[in-house]
């Protein structure tokens, strides 16, 4: 019984010195880039295009150009 005890003691000790005693070490990763394609919305002013805006969005990008068109802007939309 008095080995018992004294296996089950140094058994404890060693799982919870074994827990203690490890390094916390964190995997920290990149950050990740949520989209790849930027889109610019380009106008046509004095005969030169100029970029109006950069966009990470197509949809963004196309609602932008519309409202351009419909203030009478020439506008293109180029991607990247």
């Amino acid at each position: 019984m008095f080995r018992r005890i004294i296996l089950t003691a140094l058994l404890g000790t060693g799982l919870t010195a074994g827990l203690t005693l490890a390094p916390a070490t964190a995997d920290a990763h990149p950050p990740i880039e949520r989209f790849h394609h930027r889109f610019e919305v380009v106008v046509l002013r004095h005969g030169c295009w100029e970029c109006y805006g950069s966009y990470y969005d197509r949809f963004e990008a196309d609602r932008i150009a519309n409202h351009l068109r419909c203030e009478g802007r020439a506008v293109e939309i180029r991607g990247w």
